[in-house]
């Protein structure tokens, strides 16, 4: 085996290997060095820009351009049958055009059915008036004479109403009849009792003659004192007599008094319900001249039209004969004028970090992401409640609007109302280490508050 000699105070003698391991050992440390080096300045540079570069907080949500006006939803006050729909879905309408036609027929029969009911109160009333005024002759308005020409129901009812003129007025007549004749019977007793008394009275003054002629001839001698005593009896059962006359003719004063009076209530109360049943009549008459117009107003209104110029869209009702309750909304407009925003629904956990006039950026999602920039705009409303869709989930509504400059500079956008997009609401800036500590420093204090 060859050896080597190392110069020095001492030659100590080694293999090749050893000096090959010798000569090697230097250049391992430099290289362990450097990679130390290398990894302190590299974690050490990444320190540093975590803790100078910001980045800026978002808050992400998804939602749609809708229009500020928001879409119309076309209801029907009334309930009706669908007869013919006259638009499609995307079709766009201007003001005044007929949407969908309602079948008219339950409307017609409303609306006759309430003219036929104002027509007969309207008779009433009449004939009513008639007998307040004691009237002995009723005739219907000449507008229902010539409606009677046409419509026999309403014929039979101007009948029915003078047969029941005639009737109630034939019932008063005998009622008061019956009044009259009592009075006049107790008059005609009242006279002939008065002059009963009258004929007494005679009687009484002669039978006093005679018994003051003959009472003085009696004490005389000149006369029977049984004469005298026989015209003073005379006298006597004639005074009661005229006693007796004179109360019987108070009797039939006070007769004729009670059937007089009992004749004026008679006649008060009948003018009192004549009165009442006018008033009545008179309320249901307005009351269904009302119902008239009302049933009218939706007669007329069977064809249904659009409020505003709009695209028509949802349509929920296409089958002819399809029942729609009213309040239901049948169908959308889309306005075509309305500028439009974004809306979005963002998460109850992150409606803090949201502020009415933070910066937004807004990516639409149905445009190409690498020709369609983020669009720069603003946030304008933050609903005061949280919301529930229809899945149950639970959302806070925001709306955005982007700012004009960001639309003038793309060209040939066109935006439509229900395009999808992503709104990124932008916060505060932290540095990157902030970011990387923060959770971190959260458990701490967690951990330290438990």
């Amino acid at each position: 085996m060859s050896t080597a000699r190392l110069s020095g105070p001492k030659s100590i003698p080694l293999s090749f290997a050893e000096a090959d391991q010798a000569a090697r050992m230097p250049s391992v440390r430099r290289i362990g060095l450097a990679a130390l080096l290398l990894l302190f300045v590299g974690f050490g540079g990444l320190l540093l820009w975590a803790a100078i570069t910001p980045i800026e907080r978002a808050v992400v949500a998804r939602g749609s351009l809708v229009a500020e006006g928001r879409r119309k939803s076309i209801l029907l006050s009334e309930p009706g049958i669908l007869q013919q729909l006259l638009v499609r879905e995307g079709e766009r309408v201007q003001a005044g055009t007929v949407l969908m036609r309602l079948d008219p027929t339950t409307a017609e029969a409303a609306a006759a059915q309430a003219r036929a009911q104002a027509r007969a109160l309207a008779v009433r009333v009449e004939r009513l008036r008639a007998e307040q005024q004691d009237e002995r002759r009723f005739v219907a308005p000449p507008d229902i004479l010539r409606a009677a020409q046409r419509d026999p129901g309403l014929a039979n009812i101007i009948a029915s109403e003078q047969r029941l003129f005639t009737a109630r007025w034939q019932a008063y007549d005998s009622n008061l009849a019956v009044y009259e004749r009592r009075v006049a019977v107790q008059r005609e007793q009242l006279q002939a009792t008065a002059a009963q008394r009258t004929s007494v009275a005679s009687r009484i003054g002669s039978v006093r003659t005679d018994l003051a002629g003959q009472r003085p001839l009696a004490q005389q001698g000149f006369a029977l004192m049984s004469r005298v005593r026989e015209l003073e009896r005379m006298e006597a059962e004639l005074v009661g007599t005229a006693g007796s006359l004179a109360a019987q003719e108070a009797q039939f004063r006070q007769a004729i008094a009670q059937a007089e009076a009992e004749m004026a209530t008679f006649r008060l109360t009948r003018a009192q319900d004549i009165a009442r049943e006018l008033q009545d009549n008179q309320q249901q008459l307005i009351d269904a001249e009302q119902r008239v117009l009302a049933a009218e107003n939706i007669r007329s209104r069977r064809d249904l039209v659009a409020p505003e110029p709009g695209i028509v869209t949802d349509i929920r009702f296409v089958t002819p004969g399809s029942s729609i309750s009213d309040g239901v909304p049948v169908l959308d407009l889309l306005p075509l004028d309305d500028r439009l925003v974004i809306e979005a629904k963002v998460l109850p956990t992150d409606v803090e970090q949201l502020q009415v006039g933070s910066r937004v950026n807004v990516r639409l999602s149905a445009l190409r992401q690498r020709t369609t920039p983020l669009l720069a705009g603003r946030l304008t409303y933050v609903s005061a409640d949280q919301q529930t869709d229809q899945q149950g989930n639970q959302f806070f509504l925001a709306r955005a609007e982007i700012n004009p400059s960001e639309l003038a500079a793309i060209p040939g956008l066109q935006l439509q109302a229900g395009m999808p997009i992503e709104l990124f609401v932008l916060g505060e800036t932290r540095s990157a280490l902030a970011y990387m500590v923060s959770p971190i420093r959260d458990s701490l204090r967690r951990a330290l508050r438990d």
